[in-house]
């Protein structure tokens, strides 16, 4: 059996999330309430700490970070220009404003959707959604994948004659490296909704053989959707795409909420990762990658998360899988339960890396990632403006 990782991407190491070097340095339990991934409580602590040691680098560092996390641009940027004078020698508050940036600069880019809303179907549902869009006026197909960027094969963009730089390397699935390029894009168009000035990350596609007689160019994913408030409606096998701002976000909210959808919290790590708590089986509830390219399963496990749950590994059946650093092992299991606030599901497949994970370069702990098997009951919205995961 193989089984296919689109997400858990890459981590780019141009604009790497570097790990945190500093957490255990600052006060006390914000630190570890930091670390635990406990962003809200970390954030009351840190103030606390800033109120009483004004300009502690430590404290305006990871409380930065969070306000970052929570897409807060204005109030993260004086906290990690601070945290950068305070530390010239910690590369950490130089990533982060870089990130900062990056999104400031998507923001900027044009985008539009035609009459306020667009629907594009899925050309295939399972093992993962793939839908048709265009690049630069040429037609691809592209698996949609939470946990990625916007990846195109090379040979799509030496087709279309873009121009490509290096980018670093990635960390994928159990922990493989591979080299990356990068590249921009004229326009993206998925049904009537138009990106502009695209950057797209330059790897090889790999899911192909998922999908009989199918050719798939790349993966379209979170630095795509963050431009829109874009719901992947399993259900209805389709992708919903609307204008994001403040006023859509606050209307979309309202009704989902009427309509008794599950609500919770997330957090943008990166330009591409987002987490929220969730709970499995016996394990308390903790940050889980929302990353929905994992065909064949609904969840990825680390160690801890193994062990905190009391998860049975079926050694017998390990396979083997395809990440996007190559061919990794993979060992299945069921959960038993997950629970994303109160949509909950039983007896979800899932997978085990024992030769790594890359959720390991986070400051923070991740117990894993909820993928496709557990989403695929749900029209799931990421609203980067409310910073709310909605499951419908």
């Amino acid at each position: 059996m193989n089984v296919f990782i689109a997400g858990l991407a890459a981590v780019y190491l141009a604009v790497a999330v570097p790990a945190l070097a500093s957490a255990d340095s600052a006060p006390g339990t914000a630190a570890q309430l930091f670390a635990a991934g406990r962003f809200d409580s970390a954030a009351t602590a840190y103030e606390r700490v800033l109120a009483a040691h004004p300009g502690d680098p430590d404290a305006s560092l990871n409380l930065g970070a969070i306000r970052l996390y929570e897409n807060d641009l204005a109030a993260a940027e004086p906290l990690l220009r601070a945290a950068s004078v305070a530390q010239p020698s910690n590369r950490r508050p130089g990533a982060l404003l870089s990130e900062l940036e990056r999104r400031r600069a998507e923001a900027a880019r044009s985008s539009q959707v035609a009459n306020g809303e667009t629907t594009v179907p899925f050309v295939y549902a399972e093992p993962l959604p793939v839908v048709r869009a265009e690049v630069n006026g040429t037609p691809v197909n592209l698996i949609v994948d939470t946990g990625g960027t916007l990846d195109l094969d090379p040979s799509v963009v030496a087709r279309l004659g873009i121009p490509t730089q290096e980018a670093g390397s990635g960390i994928f699935a159990g922990g493989m490296r591979a080299p990356m390029r990068k590249a921009m894009l004229h326009e993206l168009v998925l049904g009537g909704a138009t990106a502009f000035d695209v950057p797209v990350s330059v790897l090889p596609a790999r899911g192909s053989e998922l999908f009989a007689g199918a050719h798939i160019d790349g993966i379209v994913g979170t630095t795509v959707f963050e431009r829109f408030l874009v719901t992947i409606d399993y259900p209805k096998a389709r992708l919903v795409l609307r204008p994001r701002s403040a006023e859509v976000s606050a209307r979309f909210e309202s009704e989902a909420k009427a309509a008794g959808a599950t609500i919770v919290p997330c957090w943008l790590v990166g330009d591409h990762f987002v987490f929220a708590d969730a709970r499995v089986d016996a394990a308390p509830d903790g940050l889980f990658l929302f990353d929905s390219g994992l065909a064949g399963g609904g969840l990825m496990a680390t160690r801890a998360l193994i062990d905190a749950a009391g998860i049975t590994l079926d050694e017998a059946h390990a396979a083997t899988g395809i990440g996007g650093g190559g061919a990794v092992q993979v060992v299945p299991f069921v959960a038993r339960r997950v629970a994303v606030g109160q949509a909950q599901q039983s007896d979800v497949q899932g997978s085990f890396t024992p030769e790594g994970s890359p959720l390991s370069i986070f400051p923070f702990t991740a117990w894993g990632a909820i993928s496709h098997d557990f989403l695929k009951h749900y029209a799931y919205t990421v609203d980067f403006d409310a910073m709310r995961i909605v499951l419908e």
